[in-house]
């Protein structure tokens, strides 16, 4: 048995986006994509009614503003065991952020989202040490935006991969997931920090699945801290990416632990079995 997890879906309503982040949504997304993020926000029935359609078993849910304090994606999660919530914070504007961190595990939030961009905000400072160090002993992973942007304003500088090194240092019993896999400038670097740091992991969102096996020729040396995403809503429908990604000159092996084997791994899901029905 197979099953599919996608471990870069962004949600919020609306009025929560990033404003470009939000035009290029809309932009790129499908017409029943746009069904999803009318009205509030893919929240609910309407995501998982789009996750059924992708032949999505879980979905990561990463939240999509700039504001200091971001715990909606929790929302998502009511209900169901199929989407996982990530948090985000920038302590420097947000004194309680760790306070509020351990609470929203607590709550169910599966994951911390570091977006240095976004809060100009790189990630070795060290205003997010303590919440690296609850991610740390609480066993939640800690994802960072590493890779290029088109955002106008989008300060580069702060998404170098060597910047992810100091922190998979730091803490080396903290997962620490690569998002987008270094695009754009760092796509070697993000793979050679996987292949020597036992903690960091590459997730592939925003990547175009027909350039993957040529920007990562030794993937299989990775294997085991791999992740499929799709970036969504800013990226063609999550069916083709898997499809795209399954037709590459990989082993089965790997694709499946691409797709959804890592995926069970990190975050303690149950794999299908040939009694599951889906």
């Amino acid at each position: 048995m197979s099953m599919l997890v996608d471990c870069h879906v962004h949600v919020g309503a609306r009025d929560r986006w990033i404003p470009e982040g939000l035009r290029l949504a809309d932009q790129l997304a499908a017409p029943e994509v746009r069904e999803v993020l009318a009205g509030g926000g893919p929240t609910g029935d309407r995501l998982l009614a789009y996750l059924d359609s992708q032949g999505v078993d879980v979905a990561v849910a990463i939240p999509s503003g700039r504001e200091p304090v971001q715990e909606y994606a929790l929302d998502e999660a009511v209900g169901t065991d199929r989407i996982l919530p990530f948090v985000q914070y920038d302590p420097r504007s947000a004194p309680d952020a760790s306070r509020r961190f351990a609470a929203a595990i607590d709550a169910g939030a599966r994951g911390l989202k570091v977006h240095p961009m976004s809060h100009q905000l790189p990630a070795n400072d060290r205003s997010l040490y303590p919440l690296f160090a609850i991610a740390e002993e609480r066993r939640i992973p800690v994802m960072v935006h590493v890779g290029s942007s088109v955002f106008p304003g989008a300060k580069m500088r702060f998404c170098d991969p060597l910047l992810v090194d100091e922190v998979a240092a730091d803490f080396p019993d903290l997962q620490v997931l690569c998002a987008h896999s270094g695009r754009g400038f760092w796509t070697q670097q993000v793979f050679e920090l996987t292949r020597m740091r036992g903690n960091v992991w590459m997730e592939l969102s925003g990547l175009p699945a027909r350039r993957i096996a040529a920007l990562f020729p030794e993937l299989d040396r990775v294997g085991d801290r791999v992740l499929f995403g799709s970036d969504w809503p800013s990226s063609p429908a999550i069916s083709r990416l898997a499809k795209e990604f399954r037709g590459l000159p990989f082993s089965e092996e790997l694709t499946e632990n691409v797709l959804w084997r890592n995926a069970c791994r990190l975050f303690g899901l149950k794999p299908p079995t040939t009694t599951d029905a889906k």
